[in-house]
C-alpha cells in the first residue's frame, strides 16, 4: 500500500500541464465504439485529414540521433487522421479496416536506445501513430509489425533554442490501439524498453504506466466494495483513469424503456453512451492549474489547459466523431464514402471548423405540432380524486365542449392518476438507479 501511495503523490505532481483520457465502451451490444480527449496547454492546431493509400510518409527528424538516416514509406491503408501542427504526423485516427490509434502523455517515458547500424532491417519510426494506422488491421497485426521497425519520438518543440541532440526534450508518450474486434492493447516505452500489454479494461490516461494505474484501481474497488458509488471527481490522471473505469463498467446501463428519449437506433446509442463517459473527463477552459514552487508562479500559470477537442470512433460503422472546446456541436466522418485510392482525397479541415450551432428557428414555424392545452384545474383536482363521472357530467354542460373532448379528459386523467400513484410507489426501485 506504501508502494501505491508513492506512485499515486508523484503521479499527482507529474500531472500538471498534460493529459488525456481513452478509453474503448463496455458494452454488450455488437458496435464497437472508442472515445478520446485531447488535452493540452498549448495551441495543437490540429487538422481532420483524409490521408488515402500510398501516400508517401516521411518520417521526421529523431531528437537524439543526428545519424539517423532518412526514412520515407508509403500507406498500405487509407485513414482519418488527427494531425497537429499542420504535418503529416497523427496524434490520433482511424483506418478504413477499422483500427484506431491515439497517443497520450506519459511522463517517465523512456525510448529504446536507436541501433543506426540496424536500419536497412529495423527502420527507425518516429511517427507512430500514422505508422500503425497506415499498415496494420488488427490489433494482433500491430503486435506482429511493430517488431520489424524501432520506435521513438519525433521532434515536436522546434524553438531556435532547442537541443536536436538532446532525446530528454522528446515528448513522453504511450499509444491505445483498438480493432474493429474489440480487442485493445497499450504500447509504453519503459527504461529503455518496449512494452506491448493487452488491455481488457479499455482506459487510459496518463501517468502512472498501465500496470500502476490498474493497481491503483483495484485498490479503490477493495476500500469501495462493488457497488461504484463513489466516484472520483478531480481532474489528475489517476482520478481520471478510476471516473473512466467505473462509469464504463456501467455502460451498458439503460435508460427507462419506451420512452421519448431511449429510441436510438443502436449505432446512435453507443455514441452517446460513449460521449456521456467522456464528459466527465472534460477538462473546462476555466480549469487552469497553477503549480507554485517555492511560492513562486509557475510559468504555466498563463497557459489554459484543458480539453482542445474530442473524439468518438465507431469502428464497424467506420466514421469519426469529433467537436471542439467551444464548437460543441458533433461532426461525423463517414469512411465507407471515401475512396482511399485516389491521392486526390489528401484534404483536411480544422478540428473546430463547422458551424457552432444549429438554428431550428425555420423547422419549429414550419412545424404542425403543439402542446394540448389543460382544462380548468377544478376538473384536473377532480379527476385526480377519482370524481370523474361525476365532475364530467357536472362541467359539461356549462362548457358547451363535446362529448369526445370529455371522455378523452377522463381516460387521459384516469392514466395519469395510474401512473402518478405507480410512479410514487416504485420510485426507489432499483432499475432507477442503476449504478447503485
Amino acid at each position: 500500500m506504501l508502494a501505491l501511495l508513492c506512485v499515486l503523490v508523484a503521479a499527482a505532481t507529474l500531472n500538471i500541464v498534460h493529459g488525456c483520457s481513452e478509453f474503448l465502451l463496455n458494452t454488450t451490444s455488437d458496435q464497437v465504439v472508442s472515445a478520446r480527449t485531447m488535452d493540452f496547454n498549448v495551441d495543437l492546431h490540429t487538422l481532420v485529414e483524409i490521408i488515402p493509400r500510398n501516400t508517401l510518409v516521411q518520417e521526421p527528424p529523431v531528437r537524439g540521433c543526428p545519424d539517423c538516416l532518412d526514412y520515407a514509406w508509403r500507406t498500405k491503408l487509407g485513414f482519418v487522421a488527427f494531425n497537429s501542427y499542420g504535418y503529416n504526423s497523427a496524434s490520433d485516427g482511424l483506418n478504413e479496416k477499422g483500427l484506431s490509434a491515439a497517443c497520450l502523455y506519459l511522463v517517465g517515458t523512456v525510448y529504446p536506445t536507436l541501433n543506426v547500424t540496424d536500419i536497412s532491417h529495423r527502420p527507425i519510426v518516429s511517427s507512430m501513430i500514422t505508422y500503425i494506422l497506415g499498415n496494420f488491421e488488427t490489433v494482433d497485426d500491430v503486435k506482429r509489425g511493430l517488431n520489424s521497425v524501432q520506435l521513438t519520438a519525433d521532434i515536436q518543440d522546434d524553438s531556435s533554442d532547442a537541443d536536436n541532440n538532446d532525446a530528454s526534450n522528446t515528448d513522453p508518450l504511450h499509444v491505445s490501439v483498438h480493432d474493429a474486434a474489440g480487442q485493445s492493447i497499450v504500447i509504453e516505452f519503459l527504461n529503455g524498453t518496449v512494452h506491448i500489454y493487452d488491455n481488457p479494461n479499455g482506459v487510459l490516461t496518463n501517468q502512472p504506466p498501465l500496470h500502476d494505474q490498474l493497481a491503483l484501481l483495484a485498490a479503490h474497488d477493495k476500500k469501495q466494495g462493488t457497488t461504484d458509488v463513489a466516484f472520483p471527481g478531480g481532474y489528475d490522471a489517476v482520478q481520471r483513469f478510476q471516473r473512466l473505469s467505473l462509469l464504463n463498467r456501467h455502460a451498458n446501463a439503460h435508460f427507462l424503456r419506451n420512452t421519448s428519449y431511449s429510441v436510438a437506433t443502436p449505432d446512435q446509442a453507443a455514441v452517446a453512451a460513449a460521449l456521456h463517459i467522456l464528459d466527465t473527463v472534460i477538462i473546462p477552459t476555466a480549469h487552469v492549474p497553477i503549480f507554485n514552487i517555492g511560492g513562486m508562479p509557475s510559468a504555466y500559470e498563463a497557459s489554459p489547459f484543458a480539453t482542445q477537442y474530442t473524439v468518438v470512433r465507431d469502428h464497424k460503422n467506420l466514421r469519426v466523431f469529433f467537436r471542439s472546446t467551444e464548437n460543441q456541436v458533433l461532426k461525423s466522418i463517414d469512411l465507407t464514402k471515401i475512396d482511399f485510392g485516389n491521392p486526390a482525397n489528401r484534404k483536411a479541415l480544422p478540428v473546430e471548423a463547422g458551424e457552432w450551432h444549429v438554428d431550428v428557428t425555420a423547422a419549429v414555424l414550419d412545424s404542425t405540432l403543439h402542446s394540448a392545452d389543460m382544462p380548468p384545474r377544478s376538473v384536473v383536482e377532480g379527476l385526480l380524486q377519482g370524481k370523474i363521472v361525476t365532475q364530467a357530467n357536472a362541467v359539461m354542460p356549462e362548457s358547451g365542449k363535446v362529448d369526445s373532448f370529455w371522455t378523452g379528459v377522463a381516460v387521459g386523467a384516469t392514466g395519469a392518476a395510474i401512473a402518478f400513484f405507480v410512479l410514487s410507489a416504485r420510485k426507489r426501485q432499483p432499475e432507477y438507479t442503476p449504478l447503485v
